[in-house]
């Protein structure tokens, strides 16, 4: 019986040893392999932080620009409609006087003319 409690008492140091050497070899082989992942995971979350900041500062941007144009076609526009008013006010004054058809067409062309021309600007 003695023999048999030596033995199992070896066997189970020995097990206990080979537990821990195993644990330790584990620990030296994988503790490398995560330092090398945290490293990774580091440089993506300050990658992925630049690129937050940069999003950012490109929709300020935009808004920026979108109020600009706003602003700018809202200035087109009443600019456009002033000059539609003048060309009106000059036309119902030129327009006294009764007019062929061929003058009419000419003053219509001219007036799309200008008109295109306009938007153009605007644009």
């Amino acid at each position: 019986m003695e023999t048999v409690t030596i033995v199992i008492s070896e066997i189970l140091g020995f097990l206990a040893i080979a537990w821990v050497l195993g644990f330790f070899v584990a620990w030296a082989i994988f503790r490398p392999i995560k330092l090398e992942y945290e490293k990774e995971i580091e440089e993506s979350e300050e990658s992925i932080g630049y690129l937050k900041r940069v999003v950012r500062n490109q929709e300020k941007e935009i808004t920026k620009l979108t109020r600009e144009v706003q602003e700018l076609s809202n200035t087109s526009t009443k600019e456009f409609l002033e000059t539609q008013k003048k060309k009106q006010k000059e036309h119902k004054s030129s327009n006294k006087q009764p007019q062929s058809k061929k003058e009419l067409i000419k003053s219509e062309d001219n007036i799309l003319k200008e008109i295109e021309e306009t938007l153009e600007k605007i644009k």
